[in-house]
């Protein structure tokens, strides 16, 4: 199965490494290596994902760092919408997916 990242969850990758790198690069790298792991894994767990209001979209936690990353299925692609911290406020999951 093929992982796509879209480009706001490219964004949200680049303000993290922004705002972390300077205060803790080894912190900014164990957060990131769980992020890739997390992502690497949800091809093999689709159907552990959490529901979201979205019907089509699904997300896995980051637990030990409060990270969120929703998900879809099309086919056999598995598009990455964003990388967020649970400590901001809750998605507007609306405004982030274009499923079409």
């Amino acid at each position: 199965m093929k992982i796509v990242i879209t480009r706001r969850a490219v964004l949200d990758l680049d303000n993290l490494r922004k705002y972390l790198a300077p205060k803790s690069p080894a912190g900014l790298r164990k957060i990131l290596s769980a992020l890739q792991k997390t992502i690497e894994d949800i091809p093999k767990s689709l159907s552990r994902g959490r529901a979201t209001p979205h019907d089509d979209v699904w997300e896995k936690v980051v637990p030990k760092y409060g990270y969120i990353i929703p998900y879809y299925v099309r086919g056999n692609t598995v598009f990455i919408l964003r990388i967020y911290s649970s400590r901001r406020k809750p998605l507007n999951y609306d405004s982030v997916v274009d499923l079409e």
